[in-house]
Formats: structure tokens, sequence, C-alpha cells
């Protein structure tokens, strides 16, 4: 806790003088349990405060404070890292979430967007255009944060990563001056996110979008290892056919109050619904359906249905490998501790599919696994703290397991925004070509270390 007698105290009272625009709150404040409030739980850290900047002259002005008083900046967009990365102990929080304004060029080819909007209130905006962008799937998470990290999502075979979309960015430096990001430092902010600074606007492109279907197809789950194996040989087959790219199934596995289901989510991202319908059926045939929720919807609608779907907390983080294929060993592994999920709300296991433009080299963006791969999310996000012990045990006999596969079918990288922290190296997620061109931009734009809390750590970058 920040002590009454701390002169920071004095220097922050004088800053939100000379600010008087700017929310804030310090620990003893009515507000600050409200402001620090974040995805997670379980995370203790008390920052010695947090501000609520209403524009890029505001975070500005709050990094040249940070940096005058000797307090490290934590930019939050979401407040959605699993580890604990939007608030930090004795850090100086940096709360982008005012900052939220969505900007349509006249030709609806892009936007421009503030750093604080959330995925809920974006796609609404472009809904109300008939427009779209590349796009993850919980709305209250930010955009910003997602897409400069790389940003899978449904719309990734089509539009490509989140980071793919980017074409400009606007950035407070390590000075506390508001920058337009040159081609270097767009570079790095596609895949490296705010290691440079906070990214206080975003230019994204844009794309003719009016409905599109979406839903989910419940499969018969009584023995679910073989409902997995089936639905995934059959994948394989219209994978080898050639899938279009308007189309996203994402597999899951969660706990229902009816037990284990395997289920996946069907997005068609494209107006032209009979072709939708078609590639709906292919996808409903690959097992037993008991369910199916897939129906015309908009990206702002299926959002909000979501939303409600969706804890806005939990306690515990997750694990993560990307692997080449959905081979047999990897099938049998993945069967085997499906099977072994324990019956809590919140274990559940996700699979992302990155194919398509983003799944090719991209010398304009320092993102790491640009090749086809799947990546296995194991999930230990739960509502009762009571729940986490079993969870975790759960994941970390999964993720062992998948490790000791064949190490041909492994990626190096893992997706920095859902890797534990140490558990893997910067080297392996961004490539040694690309690990250097980080290593080389944090010296030029961060070279005193300012934005060391931000991910990744300058600390690890040596």
């Amino acid at each position: 806790m920040t002590s009454s007698s701390d002169p920071r105290l004095a220097s922050l009272e004088i800053f939100i003088q000379e600010h008087p625009t700017i929310q804030y709150a310090t620990a003893t404040s009515p507000n600050y349990s409200t402001l620090r409030a974040t995805y997670t739980l379980d995370n203790p850290a008390i920052p010695f405060a947090i501000v609520r900047p209403q524009n890029a002259e505001d975070v500005a002005a709050a990094v040249k404070f940070a940096k005058a008083n000797g307090i490290k900046p934590v930019v939050r967009s979401g407040g959605n890292s699993l580890f604990w990365k939007s608030m930090v102990q004795d850090s100086f929080v940096i709360d982008m979430r005012d900052i939220a304004y969505v900007n349509i060029n006249k030709l609806k080819t892009s936007a421009t967007v503030g750093g604080g909007i959330l995925f809920g209130d974006l796609g609404e905006h472009l809904t109300n255009e008939g427009l779209a962008t590349a796009l993850g799937t919980i709305p209250f998470i930010g955009y910003v944060g997602w897409s400069t990290y790389g940003g899978y999502g449904p719309f990734s075979a089509q539009y490509g990563l989140g980071c793919d979309n980017i074409i400009g960015a606007k950035v407070v430096n390590w000075r506390g001056e508001v920058i337009e990001a040159d081609s270097d430092l767009l570079r790095c902010i596609r895949g490296a996110g705010g290691a440079f600074g906070p990214v206080v606007e975003l230019t994204v492109k844009l794309y003719p979008l009016k409905n599109i279907l979406a839903g989910l197809i419940i499969y018969d789950s009584t023995d679910i290892a073989t409902t997995i194996q089936n639905f995934n040989s059959g994948y394989q087959k219209l994978s080898i056919e050639g899938l279009p790219p308007a189309l996203c199934a994402l597999q899951m596995v969660l706990n229902s109050p009816y037990g284990k289901i395997f289920a996946c989510t069907f997005i068609w991202g494209s107006d032209d619904h009979e072709t939708g319908q078609t590639y709906l059926a292919k996808i409903a045939a690959l097992g037993q359906v008991v369910n199916n929720t897939v129906a015309p919807n908009t990206i702002a609608g299926y959002l909000q249905q979501l939303k409600a779907m969706v804890p806005p907390n939990a306690y515990g983080s997750i694990e993560t490998i990307s692997i080449r294929k959905l081979n047999a060993e990897a099938l049998a592994v993945i069967a085997r501790n499906i099977e072994k999920m324990p019956q809590v709300d919140g274990a559940n296991f996700f699979m992302h599919e990155l194919r398509g433009p983003s799944a090719t080299p991209n010398p304009e963006s320092i993102f790491g696994p640009r090749e086809p791969h799947m990546v296995l999310e194991l999930i230990k996000t739960v509502a009762e703290q009571r729940d986490l012990k079993r969870a975790e045990d759960w994941v970390g006999t999964f993720i062992d397991e998948l490790r000791k596969m064949d190490p041909r079918n492994i990626l190096p990288s893992t997706y920095i925004s859902i890797t534990k922290p140490g558990s893997n190296s910067f080297k392996n997620i961004f490539g040694p070509s690309n690990y250097e061109v980080l290593l080389e931009m944090k010296r030029k734009y961060d070279p005193e270390g300012t934005f060391d809390l931000a991910q990744p750590e300058v600390n690890s970058l040596k």
C-alpha cells in the first residue's frame, strides 16, 4: 500500500490539478477498487495509482509524470491479461478505456480507433456501417492489445491476423511525445505491441460485410474421445479439398451442467449465405449434432450474444502450445486428456486454426509463426477459487504430455498473449531474425527501458 507520506502523492496531486479531466485513483480512493478490477480475480497487485486519460496528449503527460517520479508505467487497454500485465505492483497504470473513438474514412476502407476501444464497441460501430475488420470474439477484450500482439480470430483466414490489418499507429514514446510510427516501428508494433510505448491510436483496414452466419454446433459427447477423433478426421478431408476463407470452425470442449461437451463455433464471414449454408451442413455432418444455434446475424449481434455467455472475471490462467498438424499422436493426447478434464466451471479447451494469408511470411510484421498451425488453449480460468487446483493439475498434466510429442510437429513459437512468462523464450516466440529486429528497435525506441513492464519485457531482451 502507498503511504500517505509518499512524496509521489504530492506530485500526483499537482499533476491532476494540471490535468483536471483525467480520472484517477490511489489505494485510498473510494473508486480505486472499481478502476483496479480486471478479468483475473487473483491478481494481488496494488498499483501506486491508476489514471484514465481522455486523449493522446493526456497519455503523453502521464508518461512524463511517471518518468519524472521514477514510477514504471503500465498500459491497460482491456485489462484481460491472464498474467497480470495490465495491473502491476506499485506501477503507474495508464488505463486507456476512455480513448475509445472510431473514425471511418470517406471511402470506408480504413478506420482510426482509439487505444482503449473494446471489441464489442468496435464491432457495433462497424456493423452500423456494413463493415468489418479482423476481430476476436470476446466483447470486453481491448482491440489494440489483441491486434498488436498478433490477434487470432474468426476472420484470420480471409482478412489476416489483427496485426496484419494495422496500417498506421500513433505512439507515446519514452520522452512522452506523441509520434506517428514510421515503417520500422510499425513493423514491430505488428507483433510486439506496446513494448515501445502506449499505442494511443491505430489505423486499420476495413472490409464490406453486412451479415454473417454464426452460432454453436454441439455434438453428441457421450464418447467424447471418439467424437473428437471423428470430427477431425472429417475436417482434415475438408481441408484437403480446400476450405473457403470465410469459414471459421473453432473447436472447443466445455463443461456444462450436463457434463463435458464437444462443440464447434461456426462463423461464416460473408454475405453469401447460400454458400455458407453449404459449408455449415458439411461441418455439422462431422458428428452427431444435438444442438445447432447457427443463424444469420451481424458481428455486433453475435458479440452481444457471446457477452452473455462469457463470465466477466475468473481465477486462474492458461497454458498453450502450437502444433503444425492434428496428427494421430496429437489427437490421441488431446482425447486422452479431455476424458480426464475435471467437471469444474471454467476448465475448458480450445483450438484456433491459422490458415490463409496470415500463415505465410510477412516481412512487414515481426509476428513469429508464419505457417499453417493450430493453437491449443488449455484453460484454467475457474469461477470458484476452490476449483482452481483441480483445473491447474489437469492442465499441468495435459501440457506436459503435449510437449513430449514428436518435436517435429511442435512450433517453437507460442502465442505471446497466452504464453505464461518464462515458459518460452522470446527468440522462439518471434523467431531468430525477428528477435534481432526487436532487440534493435527496443534499443532505438525505448533506450532507457521506460516501458520495460510491457510485454516483451526489456530486461528479458538481453
